[in-house]
């Protein structure tokens, strides 16, 4: 009998002993569904919505929305900016602090060079992608010692 025979024939003998005894079902861990109520909301961001009242980030508050003239006058209105601050003085807060918003770009997913997101002690204030783990860390937290602004390295 030669070798390749050979081999076939311990094979089909290997084979037909694991059929006759068996293959136990592959059993799964039970299954652990996440819990139905979502923590609280620590940080409004664009893809829940703002949050009326709160403060933007970049003034020590947590609203990391993107700041559009829309969300400015939102805030002008809720109390949450004084009036004698423009646009463009806001604006401003994020270019000084070395922050990108939304409006400088989108879909990094918090892991680009100014990654990770503000509040987790980075330079990145984009829309977390929902459905990931950093959009749950950044909406829900942890991340109560992270979230003052810090100061721009020079």
């Amino acid at each position: 009998m030669t070798r390749t025979c050979l081999r076939a024939v311990v094979c089909s003998i290997g084979l037909a002993a694991i059929l006759m005894t068996g293959c136990q079902a592959h059993k799964p861990l039970p299954y652990v569904p996440k819990d139905a109520t979502a923590p609280p909301v620590l940080v409004c961001h664009d893809a829940i919505g703002h949050a009326e009242g709160n403060k933007p980030w970049i003034l020590g508050g947590n609203c990391c929305c993107t700041p559009t003239r829309e969300n400015y006058d939102a805030h002008i209105a809720a109390g949450t900016l004084e009036e004698s601050m423009t646009y463009e003085d806001y604006l401003q807060l994020y270019k000084e602090m070395g922050v990108a918003t939304d409006l400088d770009h989108t879909g990094c997913g918090n892991l680009c060079e100014q990654g990770p997101h503000v509040v987790l002690g980075g330079s990145c204030m984009a829309t977390p992608t929902p459905g990931t783990r950093m959009y749950e860390q950044v909406t829900y937290g942890p991340h109560e010692d992270l979230m003052a602004p810090k100061p721009v390295k020079k």
